[in-house]
């Protein structure tokens, strides 16, 4: 256990703050990390001193990457780009080229952070921010540690913020967590999903516990059951070294889907405290039932796309993307049906939808109550059933609510239709990004939308099992012992014919997208 101090938590953007990113030279820089920066300039959520130092091996040294952010900045962010809220942005980028493996680097970043503080005459708040592969995360923190950057000075802190995936299994995340706890307090590690950072994913707590109308219904007794989807246009666009590691469960369901799942069915912390929060989050999660191989089959299918229509393109096999071995057996689709083991939810299926190069991009939770009992129906109705109510929270593209409501149409005949309620957004509203909220709560020591390493435990002990599983079965068909499976659905579909079935045999059907 680490015996740094813990640095105290403020809800104000604190000053003399600042921002080390590893890795600035990467997509995650350009797309997200400097866009959702200059977002925060315009809201005035910029600390009034603060620098941003980029490092990377290939990175642009100073004017070069000024420009070169700038560029990428107009590109990504979602308003008109001006001078006025660029310009100290611009003024306080610098870069560094970087070689993590040599020692030199980080005593350029400790003189370089004693040079600003000789400046503002004050000790500096320090965030790290790892935008690197998680092959590199090892290094950085023993040389952080090493060249003691990784210390409070009291009243300032130091945090770093880690990208997912946090290991790849639960083995490795364990020795991973190990080495950080050992150089760093809990209170200094932020774990990021971005997923957590989107308005529709905070709004799940919201809508559960400010309105009165649903809580009652929030249990096995009213709802048959729940998906959550989460669908890609894309494919693996350049990251073909990282998703053949991983695959879509490791990507997808092992981190955003099973928070989402985690908000959507956890009991009411007694106070919106983040730690109470994460406590009650751990609980759902342990509930989760954990499957043995028969199991595992029953409970899952997977695929990998063929060719395909992907909005108008045409797009090849997963197998012929460059960089993809011809006999890979990683999937780029995935269904998992889960069972929560309490008392509120038990026997309630939870299905957990995800893949790439699909026919739409959308990421969504569907609930679906049960119907109503025929001996609450007058008998004027009972011969047209209503349809189910469902609820229907869109997460993206867009944040919205659609609820679906038995109603009678004008007319003589008492007939039953469905009616929706759509409660969307408004569209003109920009909603503010997912890094915006998160480079923000980081900075305040708000660790509500962040993970913490028991969930993480949680999480990889419910997706291990399948991953196991899959890798017996892949070494069958790698042995000629099964027939290769894939690929099993062209792109630009719903996904293979096996996860209709699948769904179809619980007398159920996917919702429509």
């Amino acid at each position: 256990m680490s015996s740094i101090q813990k640095a105290p938590r403020s809800h104000e953007i604190p000053e003399n703050t600042i921002i080390i990113i590893f890795g600035a030279s990467g997509d995650l820089t350009r797309r997200k990390l400097l866009p959702a920066i200059y977002h925060l300039s315009r809201e005035e959520l910029l600390p009034k001193n603060f620098k941003i130092i980029g490092l990377g091996r290939r990175i642009p040294l100073n004017n070069e990457f000024k420009t070169e952010m700038q560029l990428r900045v107009r590109q990504y962010c979602s308003h008109k780009m001006e001078d006025k809220y660029w310009n100290p942005i611009k003024l306080n980028l610098h870069s560094i080229r970087a070689n993590y493996n040599d020692e030199d680097t980080f005593l350029l970043i400790k003189n370089k952070i004693e040079a600003i503080e000789k400046e503002w005459n004050e000790k500096s708040n320090r965030l790290f921010y790892f935008a690197t592969n998680p092959s590199h995360f090892t290094l950085l923190i023993m040389k952080l540690s090493k060249f003691k950057l990784n210390i409070n000075h009291l009243p300032s802190w130091t945090r770093i913020i880690i990208e997912k995936p946090f290991g790849l299994d639960l083995n490795s995340a364990k020795e991973l967590n190990n080495l950080i706890r050992t150089n760093f307090n809990e209170t200094q590690i932020y774990r990021v999903d971005h997923f957590l950072g989107k308005e529709a994913v905070q709004n799940i707590l919201v809508f559960r516990m400010s309105n009165l109308i649903f809580q009652p219904l929030w249990n096995r007794e009213f709802i048959d059951h729940i998906q959550i989807t989460t669908f890609e246009t894309v494919g693996v666009e350049g990251r073909v070294d990282f998703f053949e590691q991983t695959g879509v469960v490791r990507d997808m369901v092992q981190s955003h889907m099973l928070q989402i799942l985690a908000f959507l069915t956890m009991e009411h912390p007694r106070s919106l405290e983040p730690e109470l929060i994460r406590d009650e989050k751990v609980k759902l999660l342990n509930s989760i039932r954990r499957y043995n191989g028969d199991e595992i089959q029953k409970n899952t299918v997977r695929g990998q796309y063929s060719e395909g229509i992907v909005n108008s393109n045409l797009t090849v096999t997963y197998r012929n993307e460059d960089g993809v071995p011809i006999d890979s057996l990683v999937e780029t689709f995935a269904v998992v049906k889960l069972f929560i083991d309490n008392y509120r939810w038990r026997d309630v299926p939870f299905y957990l939808r995800t893949g790439k190069r699909m026919s739409t991009r959308k990421t969504e939770i569907f609930i679906q109550l049960k119907k109503v009992n025929d001996s609450h129906i007058p008998m004027i109705l009972s011969k047209q059933l209503p349809i189910p109510n469902t609820i229907q929270l869109e997460i993206q593209p867009r944040a919205g609510i659609n609820i679906t409501l038995g109603w009678k149409p004008a007319g003589l005949l008492t007939e039953v239709e469905p009616i929706n309620l759509d409660l969307g957004g408004k569209a003109k509203i920009k909603e503010p990004k997912a890094y915006e909220r998160l480079l923000v709560d980081t900075m305040r020591g708000d660790s509500t939308l962040f993970i913490r390493f028991d969930e993480i435990i949680e999480m990889w002990s419910i997706v291990d099992p399948i991953i196991k599983y899959w890798k017996e079965v892949d070494k069958k068909i790698m042995n000629g012992l099964l027939p290769d499976p894939f690929p099993n659905y062209p792109a630009g579909t719903h996904g293979p014919d096996l996860a209709n079935e699948f769904i179809k045999k619980d007398g159920r059907a996917w919702n429509k997208l």
